[in-house]
């Protein structure tokens, strides 16, 4: 495949914060892809724009894409993507794209890779799929959230609080984490006198209830869902913890209904986030720990068996940040956001090291998010187990829609 034609634009995300957009273009036929953006970042994450601004980065992807038509750069596999990156690094030679901008050159390589797919026939699931079975991923859907998703004073201090219904397909899951969103909002607006019915970046409910009601809480809606569907349904925290770490403890401002303000040392925070977990049944723990302590990271995975301990603030989808949690057993599991790091080619390194140890991948959305739905495409091509999303709005939607339509095709 030959481009015709590239050009990038600016459009709003989901937050109302700009981003970019890019269409690619082979003849008679053209995909559109968009970044989102984060709002809580690792340290390791590339920048999103260039260090000179968003408009600088939208000028030179329509640049770059013109002197990709001209000189009829050809395109025949996933792995032609790197000719893109070749390209840029004469310009861009920092690791972390801070002159074209991380979000330029995951839009690009993704709206090139959409357009690629479409002239060979195929969606682009199908396309990175190749001969392999394909699999749906189970939903990961943010229910209640916190931390730096929300600016209400009174708030929980964890990120996220998550729900994994243990269905065979994806459509069952889908429609059991929308029943139990509903149970959790007739639940908090009970208990929940001071919630003034705000939702978070992600359309989670911001709930000003403490860590430990909200799991109290979901426990309720667990126990529903059971008696009313006879589905087992997980429960999961994205602690964030890097958030409320200054660097000597972890400062809790709404730690239980009966103590606000608690600081926890290191060890502190690790026997406190495994037992909070093993009271709670919780099968999913994400950044329980600031981003750069692997050993406490690996003390908790150890400890806790029976759930997925997930590294995100530790790991960035950074290679060699994985490359070191897998060495140090620090976790069983991470999430992969291909924003993080800019480049498709990288992210599949990742997700393939990851797989490669037995280590659980989980892709996952961004807070500011638009509605392009290839995070939908690549979590069935690339066969990952896990998608983490929200569960209402219609950028969360149009990645859990585009998984039912390609479940559809799937299993007929």
């Amino acid at each position: 495949m030959q481009l015709t034609n590239v050009v990038a634009r600016k459009i709003l995300n989901s937050r109302k914060e700009a981003t970019i957009a890019v269409i690619a273009e082979s003849q008679n036929l053209k995909a559109e892809a968009s970044a989102p953006n984060g709002k809580s970042k690792g340290k390791y994450e590339v920048k999103d724009f260039s260090t000179r601004g968003i408009d600088f980065s939208i000028s030179f992807v329509n640049v770059l894409g013109k002197k990709l038509v001209n000189d009829k750069t050809s395109f025949e596999s996933f792995d032609d993507l790197a000719k893109i990156e070749e390209f840029v690094r004469i310009y861009d030679k920092t690791k972390n794209w801070e002159f074209i901008g991380g979000n330029a050159l995951y839009a690009l390589q993704t709206a090139v890779l959409k357009t690629l797919a479409l002239t060979k026939g195929k969606e682009l699931w199908n396309f990175l799929l190749e001969d392999k079975k394909a699999i749906v991923p189970r939903p990961v859907g943010n229910c209640i959230g916190g931390g730096m998703h929300t600016k209400q004073a009174k708030k929980a201090d964890y990120q996220e609080f998550l729900l994994m219904p243990r269905t065979e397909h994806f459509f069952d899951s889908y429609f059991i984490n929308l029943q139990a969103y509903k149970d959790a909002k007739r639940l908090l607006l009970e208990k929940d006198v001071l919630w003034p019915g705000n939702l978070t970046d992600e359309n989670a409910m911001a709930s000003t209830l403490s860590n430990p009601e909200i799991l109290a809480l979901l426990a309720e809606v667990r126990k529903d869902i059971k008696e009313k569907f006879d589905v087992l349904l997980d429960l999961g925290c994205d602690m964030a913890a890097t958030s409320f770490y200054d660097g000597v403890k972890y400062r809790y401002k709404n730690f239980s209904s009966t103590i606000k303000d608690k600081n926890l040392n290191a060890e502190e925070q690790n026997t406190y986030v495994v037992e909070l977990a093993r009271q709670n049944g919780l099968a999913y723990v994400e950044d329980p720990l600031q981003g750069e302590d692997f050993a406490g990271f690996a003390n908790i995975t150890r400890r806790l068996k029976n759930a997925l301990v997930v590294g995100d603030d530790l790991t960035c989808t950074r290679f060699d940040r994985v490359q070191r949690a897998i060495r140090e057993k620090s976790i069983n599991a991470l999430i992969i956001k291909p924003n993080q790091v800019g480049s498709l080619i990288e992210t599949k390194k990742v997700i393939d090291l990851a797989k490669k140890n037995d280590i659980v991948t989980i892709i996952s959305h961004r807070s500011g998010e638009t509605q392009d739905n290839a995070l939908a495409h690549f979590a069935v091509g690339w066969r990952m187990p896990y998608i983490k999303t929200g569960i209402i709005g219609p950028e969360r939607l149009a990645k859990l829609n585009e998984l039912l339509r390609i479940e559809k095709k799937v299993v007929s």
